[in-house]
């Protein structure tokens, strides 16, 4: 093989290398539950530009969404037994999001939420199309019992 032959292919697999380590990089985030994140928080743990993942129950009444504006904002606690055991003393996170509602989005929806720890307390959703997912809990529990017949 000519050298010229052999520079070319590796130089090629350096930068296909280097574009899967920056992407990789890029889209990692630290997944973290609410009660950690608030532990994280207090210990100064949180770097207020590093991305996370933030998964949690919605709590319902705490939804307020402004159509006009698309600004919308509600709480997340740890867990779906928090939302019945006790919904006021649970800790919780005020997740803030800017764009169209999702249908989704309702009491004792899962909601992984990617974005950052703001000084204020509050967590504020990115702007990616996947900043926020939910998952509706009774079409899930439906869709499981169907399974399981």
């Amino acid at each position: 093989m000519k050298p010229k032959f052999v520079f070319g292919i590796g130089l090629i697999i350096v930068a296909v290398v280097a574009v899967m380590v920056f992407t990789i990089i890029g889209n990692s985030s630290m997944e973290v539950q609410v009660n950690d994140l608030l532990a994280k928080r207090q210990a100064g743990q949180i770097a207020p530009d590093r991305s996370l993942k933030l998964i949690g129950w919605v709590v319902g009444d705490s939804i307020v969404y402004d159509p006009n504006t698309l600004h919308l904002e509600f709480d997340v606690v740890h867990s779906r037994e928090d939302l019945f055991a006790s919904p006021s003393n649970a800790q919780r996170v005020r997740v803030v999001y800017r764009g169209v509602k999702p249908d989704t989005l309702m009491h004792e929806a899962r909601a992984i939420v990617t974005g950052k720890m703001n000084s204020d307390g509050k967590f504020y959703a990115g702007n990616s199309p996947d900043a926020l997912l939910l998952q509706c809990p009774t079409r899930y529990e439906d869709a499981a019992k169907e399974a399981s017949k």
